[in-house]
């Protein structure tokens, strides 16, 4: 009876060291989690549409004119207010530029073209308007074509916005907005030349990337040529070798006359100095291809942008530490059966 007692605190023991050895496993090997988060909506207060003239070459919405050597027209937007309070719309006229995304950005006034006229340079001054609840209201905006005219596409648009500054400035502490805009695209063409396509790419640097590790293909579209939805495939070696080092496939395009800085990702890896080859393809809807080669070097001092940059892998090396602890948790689980093997014997 004794015996039995004895036996069953060491089968007691025995549970309490079994759920401490699986608690070192899940340890050992935890499980991720993910949250999920939800969008907010944006808070559409008013409308805002092209009126499109006489000289407007194709059914699309936005403007998209063939304009004369030294003519002048009005370029008519229609705002309504569809709110049941005032409203302030800013209305800015700006240059079609390429943003960090790949694509075609109107929202960025005063941003200077690579030559040749800009829309900007082309059309009055951007304007605000006041709307009174459910007002509708149309906006003039001159458009004025050099007497030498242009060749190839010039390429820009309205970006329409409610400014609310006034009102943020009012509200104490800090608060976070939703900002909706409408775009109106303007492509203006003045003369039937073809242009031949030249793209360039000038150098790659490494930098951040809102906070994390890339390199930047820096591009140049020379040309009053709009460049639309191209397969892009890009690739980074060490210099003289053949393993990929990181891959960007996308679909891009390039406004006339702008450049680009393109980021590749370095995937949380850290940046290490040594000399590399950046080789990308560009292949457009007509199956034109283009294809371009840089060298570029991560130096010493580029490696101070890992203490700046946000969820950089550590560059140590814990693999060993991992099998250790395999080990032990394997020794662990082989010495409990050991242990369970042995109480029976002697048990019975």
């Amino acid at each position: 009876m004794r015996q039995h007692k004895e036996l069953g605190g060491r089968e007691k023991k025995f549970s309490l060291f079994f759920i401490y050895a699986l608690c070192l496993i899940v340890l050992v090997f935890p499980a991720k989690i993910f949250a999920a988060s939800e969008e907010t909506k944006n808070n559409i207060s008013f409308d805002a549409q092209a009126v499109l003239p006489d000289n407007q070459q194709s059914e699309a919405s936005y403007y998209d004119l063939k304009v004369q050597s030294g003519a002048t027209q009005d370029l008519i937007l229609k705002l309504r207010n569809t709110s049941t309070t005032q409203i302030k719309v800013k209305i800015e006229a700006n240059n079609a530029v390429t943003n960090q995304n790949g694509s075609i950005d109107y929202s960025q006034h005063g941003t200077k073209l690579i030559g040749g006229p800009s829309f900007e340079n082309l059309v009055s001054e951007s304007q605000t308007v006041i709307l009174q609840p459910k007002e509708d209201r149309e906006v003039h905006f001159q458009l004025n074509i050099p007497e030498e005219g242009f060749d190839g596409v010039v390429l820009g648009g309205f970006y329409c916005y409610e400014d609310t500054k006034e009102e943020d400035q009012k509200e104490k502490g800090f608060s976070l907005k939703n900002k909706f805009a409408y775009t109106i695209g303007v492509k203006l063409s003045c003369s039937d030349k073809k242009i031949k396509q030249n793209l360039t790419l000038k150098k790659v640097t490494p930098g951040l990337d809102n906070g994390y590790l890339a390199v930047f293909a820096d591009m140049e579209n020379l040309q009053p040529v709009l460049m639309s939805k191209l397969d892009m495939h890009v690739t980074v070696t060490k210099k003289g070798q053949k393993d990929v080092l990181k891959v960007l496939d996308k679909k891009i395009s390039f406004a006339p006359r702008t450049n680009f800085h393109l980021p590749i990702s370095w995937n949380n890896d850290p940046l290490k100095k040594g000399k590399y080859e950046l080789t990308m393809h560009l292949t457009d809807d007509k199956g034109k291809k283009w294809l371009f080669q840089k060298d570029f070097e991560i130096k010493e001092a580029d490696e101070k942008l890992n203490e700046q940059a946000v969820e950089v892998k550590k560059s140590h090396n814990y693999t060993w530490l991992l099998y250790l602890m395999s080990i032990v948790s394997l020794g662990i689980i082989l010495g409990l059966i050991t242990y369970i093997y042995k109480l029976k014997r002697k048990k019975n």
